[in-house]
């Protein structure tokens, strides 16, 4: 009896096994499924290679600064935002400092983080329905946040490496997934490990574990580069355009010199030309980006609209870039995270260049000092920020202008995006041989 029930075992088996393979293989399949689709912690940033390139000015100063004049440095790899930040992810991130912290009786630091609505307010003019309405009503959702200060701005970003950050966290046991974790905000650490008690993987070092770089404003340098990167006509800067006034030599700078977001060594191309496809399909002679195109001129006359926007446009209206970079020029103004000063050309290094501290120009700190209401404009707050806004003239459009304000003061013209280092990503160069571009492919199954 046993060597016959063994032998219709055997034939079960047989046929029914594959299926239960089949299941348990699908049911692995779907776990691994589920754990791919965590949320990116990249998702809506571009990958920008490091490269060397004209930082600066490359057209007359018409404003007599003459604070960027034009030198050769090289930035490593990064990741930036493809677009501004919009009041919706910055509501989302005052809406989660609200549920935090208001319970605990710290609202106070909910509404430290909220844009300053005022920044619209004028003596001679009516804009009060933009004071009310434009962080908070759902029309003006994918709209620029405006009346950020710099450092509002950094406070967003470190609140975002959280949340980049929590998913890999939690998945793995390292904090308390009934709890915010709370760990770059710098804010109530206390709570961030108040579950830590006698579990081994809680007690762990969490900085072990994080798993990206930090979020962060762009450097002067890495900003500028991104927006002259803006202005090649595909991703290889073998193909970028032959524009300004350098453009007769082919090197690797020199087509990175043209002055504003278009491919073009004037106001010719200012337009669209009629071309374009998809989201450019249909708006000929409208401007490629939003600014003001002269006194009382924000938009254009009714059916015959520039650029189409009285105001800040949408985050995603400009496409200025072959690497989708949307408004890195127009629209609103973007803080850096560089320290202002005037003579940063002379003294930064020309490698990732950048200025975080209150070091004077020049080599005598006894002369060169910066203090607000004696002797100058530019102190130790004073904080750079680019590209131009809709209240902005042509001329700030050119990624090598720059600007300074206070790192605690606001403006209805300044917003901000994001940025993060990318680590690795510099040395991308597929080796070449005199066989052909594609031997680095071939290469692949060539062993030997």
């Amino acid at each position: 009896m046993n060597f016959i029930n063994s032998i219709l075992l055997f034939f079960a088996f047989l046929i029914i096994g594959p299926a239960i393979v089949s299941i348990e293989s699908s049911s692995n399949f779907n776990q691994q499924r589920i754990a791919a689709a965590q949320k990116d912690p990249y998702e809506g940033t571009v990958l920008v290679r490091g490269g060397t390139f004209a930082m600066g000015m490359d057209e007359e100063s018409v404003m007599g600064d003459w604070n960027n004049n034009l030198r050769r440095v090289t930035v490593s790899a990064f990741r930036i935002d493809q677009y501004e930040v919009s009041n919706k992810k910055y509501r989302d991130y005052t809406n989660w400092l609200r549920q935090v912290y208001k319970p605990l009786g710290k609202d106070s630091i909910y509404k430290a983080a909220l844009p300053d609505t005022l920044v619209w307010k004028s003596d001679l003019a009516y804009n009060e329905p933009m004071i009310e309405g434009y962080f908070r009503y759902p029309a003006f959702n994918d709209y620029p946040v405006i009346g950020v200060t710099w450092e509002q701005a950094n406070a967003y970003c470190r609140w975002r490496t959280d949340r980049a950050n929590e998913t890999a966290l939690k998945a793995n046991g390292l904090i308390d997934a009934k709890n915010p974790y709370l760990g770059k905000s710098e804010i109530d650490y206390e709570r961030a490990d108040s579950a830590r008690k006698n579990n081994k993987k809680l007690n762990k070092n969490l900085s072990e574990y994080v798993l990206i770089p930090d979020f962060r404003l762009p450097t002067e340098a890495e900003w500028e580069y991104a927006a002259k990167l803006s202005l090649q006509k595909s991703g290889s800067t073998n193909n970028a355009a032959k524009t300004g006034p350098h453009s007769a030599d082919k090197g690797i700078v020199d087509p990175l010199a043209a002055p504003y977001p278009w491919a073009s060594t004037g106001n010719e191309n200012l337009r669209y030309n009629g071309n374009g496809k998809g989201k450019d399909k249909g708006v000929t002679g409208m401007y490629k980006a939003n600014f003001k195109n002269g006194t009382g001129d924000y938009m254009g006359m009714a059916g015959r609209a520039n650029d189409g926007a009285a105001l800040p446009s949408k985050v995603n209206s400009f496409n200025q870039s072959p690497l989708n970079i949307y408004n890195i020029r127009g629209n609103v103004n973007e803080w850096v995270l560089d320290l202002y000063r005037p003579m940063s050309t002379v003294d930064m290094d020309d490698f990732n260049p950048y200025r975080g501290n209150a070091v004077a120009d020049g080599d005598d700190s006894t002369i060169a000092i910066y203090q607000t209401g004696v002797n100058t404009l530019i102190s130790n707050k004073s904080r750079v920020y680019k590209g131009g806004s809709w209240k902005d003239g042509l001329y700030w459009l050119n990624p090598g202008t720059r600007r300074f304000l206070d790192q605690d003061k606001s403006s209805n013209t300044i917003g901000f995006r994001c940025a993060i280092s990318a680590f690795g990503m510099d040395n991308n160069n597929k080796p070449t041989t005199s066989g052909g571009s594609l031997d680095w492919f071939k290469n692949l199954f060539n062993k030997n």
